[in-house]
């Protein structure tokens, strides 16, 4: 490779780990490999130049813009009367000192770089005051004509919490200013409009606004304060000390309120670290499409499926309309038949008995459909004394996984080809294609991923459903009072004839021990028929009774709304897996992945 591979110790640096190792992988030493090394590079200074507090705690100010827009001038304004004053360079010699920071302050900066950096020793007494502690910091011109001078401005973007962001009145619609504002998101920007040549100029007003409009959508995140504007004293009968006096007076006015410790605090690192990460992103994405259009499209198309694949094959876990239905109606009455105890006889038995009937075409529904709803066979399976739950759920389980795997064979088989002869065109321009050679052998694997996640969506698919079918489901006290009217129908016609008879057998027990003994006789003889004609004019209501409290339990309106509510939980749920990485593809080739990842870290 061109560069020996750096070292990422920062945390938050393992993403450029990452990238960077994809690249070696999938690129080799291409012209795209190189230039990706290149931006891993350049990010990792970036992201330790924000993270570094390398004024040891004083507010980094930096004077930025491009070159001849009077920087120095105010770089020396600030120092005016000391020795700092004398050494800072114009900024239109062209030697090595132009090209350099210019840190001014009571101490130096950290890790001062002298091939790129330079210290000028200031008393804090002798700088003027912004309202506190501070280190200045003079920046070349960010001219696009040298490169070198123009890298080592950006460099004092990433290093500053306070932006003086210095155009002459005559550039107020230079490109330049956006797209330094834009490298300087986050921090604290202070338009400074030099050589104003008339300040009542109508058309000054309307172009100064329009720079600050500019300047805060380029950074939505910076806060960009009022411009200051410095007259052209050259061409009028202005002081020039006058003219610089009044503008650091005018600075010290807006910076005081800032300059308390507010500007290195973490939110607004986290910020300017968020700004640089998206810039890393769009710069990934644009070199890759400008080198690898080819295999830019091939793995946009593989990565549109494999983020869409996961959400297809686990909305299959709710089923169809009717699956889902006819699972609710069935979890709704097993809630009832389970709350119902026991002692509520023959009214529970009715209730399982017309339970297991009226959900027989139900259960046919939930066996075709291999859904969510289906887990109600194992409640069912339990519900007959059956010692196979275990089973049926692992049955189901293994299910959705045949045919998640069918799926990503089916949708992943024509982007993969794709991408695979897009690879290898790219692997035969590479000098050492033979250690980047594509494996045949992988390449022919059909299972070159598996969707994870499955057992996570199932509970929690399952926890979502039945948290739905208790909210729907009869109260306790309401099931408990319906039993009790339930038994009380059936008794209350079971219980003459029920009365006679014992009323009968109680007298001829009690004759029997009275004589001492007695003809059989005296006992009651009731006839069969006569008994199955009570307990069926007994159970006839009953039956009516519990049928009608298992149509009410499973009313339309209640399984409509679970419906409704399931499908909705189960969609979120199926984005926050999605999104926490949990439900997702995972790769079998190890350079489809890397390749996968490397692109599609540039277009997140």
């Amino acid at each position: 490779m061109i560069e020996s591979e750096l070292e990422f110790t920062d945390p938050g640096d393992r993403f450029l780990q990452r990238v960077r190792r994809a690249a070696v992988t999938v690129l080799g030493d291409s012209p795209a490999g190189r230039d990706v090394a290149g931006l891993c590079a350049d990010h990792r200074l970036s992201r330790r130049s924000i993270m570094q507090d390398r004024a040891v705690g004083a507010t980094v100010v930096a004077i930025v813009g491009a070159a001849g827009q009077g920087k120095s001038w105010l770089a020396k304004q600030v120092v005016r009367g000391t020795a700092a004053e004398q050494a800072i360079p114009s900024g239109n010699r062209d030697d090595e000192s132009t090209r350099r920071l210019t840190w001014i302050g009571p101490q130096p900066p950290t890790d001062l770089d002298q091939r790129r950096e330079r210290f000028l020793h200031c008393d804090a007494a002798s700088m003027h005051a912004l309202g506190g502690p501070y280190v200045l910091v003079d920046t070349p011109g960010a001219t696009d004509d040298d490169q070198e001078i123009a890298e080592t401005a950006r460099r004092a973007l990433a290093l500053a919490a306070v932006l003086i962001m210095v155009v002459r009145r005559d550039q107020l619609r230079s490109q330049t200013v956006s797209v330094l504002t834009t490298l300087g998101e986050g921090t604290l920007v202070v338009p400074v409009i030099n050589a104003v040549r008339d300040a009542d100029d109508p058309e000054l007003a309307a172009d100064a606004d329009t720079l600050v409009a500019r300047m805060r959508s380029a950074a939505p995140a910076g806060t960009i304060l009022a411009p200051i504007l410095i007259p052209d004293f050259d061409v009028q009968s202005i002081d020039e000390a006058s003219a610089a006096s009044t503008a650091l007076a005018q600075l010290t006015r807006l910076l005081r309120p800032y300059l308390d410790g507010h500007l290195t605090d973490d939110r607004r690192r986290r910020i300017r670290l968020a700004a640089v990460d998206a810039r890393f992103r769009e710069s990934l994405r644009t070199t890759l499409s400008e080198h690898l259009p080819g295999l830019t499209r091939a793995v946009e198309q593989l990565n549109a499926e494999a983020q869409q694949l996961p959400r297809d094959v686990a909305l299959s876990l709710v089923g169809g309309r009717e699956a889902l239905r006819a699972g609710i109606r069935s979890k709704l009455r097993l809630s009832l038949l389970t709350d119902t105890a026991a002692i509520w006889f023959p009214y529970r038995t009715l209730l399982g008995l017309f339970n297991l009937t009226h959900g027989a075409w139900d259960r046919v529904v939930l066996s075709l459909s291999g859904s969510l709803p289906s887990l109600i066979t194992a409640a069912w399976t339990s519900a007959r004394n059956l010692n196979r739950s275990g089973d049926v759920e692992r049955d189901l389980r293994d299910g959705l996984r045949r045919r998640s795997s069918a799926a990503v064979v089916d949708r992943l088989g024509p982007p993969i080809a794709r991408f695979h002869d897009q690879l290898r065109e790219l692997m035969s321009a590479v000098s050492d294609q033979d250690d980047h050679a594509v494996d045949v052998e992988e390449e022919a694997d059909p299972q070159v991923a598996y969707l994870a996640g499955i057992d996570a969506l199932q509970e929690e698919s399952q926890r979502i459903f039945d948290e739905e079918i208790r909210r729907r489901a009869l109260s306790s006290w309401l099931v408990m009072l319906l039993a009790m009217i339930g038994t009380a129908i059936f008794w209350g016609f079971m219980a003459a004839p029920v009365l006679s008879l014992y009323g009968q057998y109680v007298t001829a027990s009690y004759e029997t021990f009275r004589d001492g003994g007695g003809p059989l006789e005296r006992f009651p003889r009731p006839e069969l028929s006569m008994l199955l004609t009570s307990l069926l004019l007994s159970l006839l209501p009953t039956s009516l009774f519990a049928m009608l409290v298992i149509t009410w339990s499973q009313r339309a309106s209640s399984v409509n709304a679970a419906e409704d509510h399931i499908r909705r939980r189960h969609d979120e749920t199926i984005t926050r897996l999605q999104r926490e990485g949990v439900l997702r593809l995972r790769w079998n080739n190890s350079q489809l992945a890397d390749a996968e990842f490397l692109l599609s870290a540039g277009g997140a």
